[in-house]
């Protein structure tokens, strides 16, 4: 048995090597591979540091918001799963305050960010 799984991870070795280190160095080498020609181009159309700081915030309230209400929605079931249990009572409280700060953290950023994007427009239409 030990025989067998030791000639699979082998085996398997030989594949990821294939497929993560020979076929890439294939698609994106300088000669076309069967006379198809790959070009990658760049994703990111950023002109300025704040469309980059605009961007980088937008990712942050993607991801964040998610994780925010599934936090409030395990505070819920904290109180629920509590049943007037004092130090479950506390600690379900302790998730929700930290959730509802994390919310308005997460609202104060895009307000402050708001707030310099009109104050660097004013300045530039002076």
């Amino acid at each position: 048995m030990k025989q067998k799984f030791s000639q699979l991870c082998s085996i398997s070795k030989y594949w990821l090597l294939v497929v993560f280190v020979l076929a890439p160095a294939q698609i994106f080498a300088d000669e076309p591979s069967f006379g198809i020609r790959y070009k990658l181009d760049n994703p990111l159309d950023f002109t300025s540091i704040e469309g980059i700081l605009l961007a980088l915030l937008q990712v942050f309230i993607t991801i964040a918001t998610p994780i925010i209400v599934i936090s409030i929605i395990y505070a819920g079931f904290l109180y629920v799963t509590a049943r007037g249990n004092v130090e479950q009572t506390k600690q379900a409280t302790t998730a929700l305050t930290y959730a509802i700060v994390g919310a308005v953290i997460l609202l104060g950023s895009v307000a402050i960010a708001e707030i310099v994007r009109n104050l660097v427009e004013a300045f530039r239409a002076t």
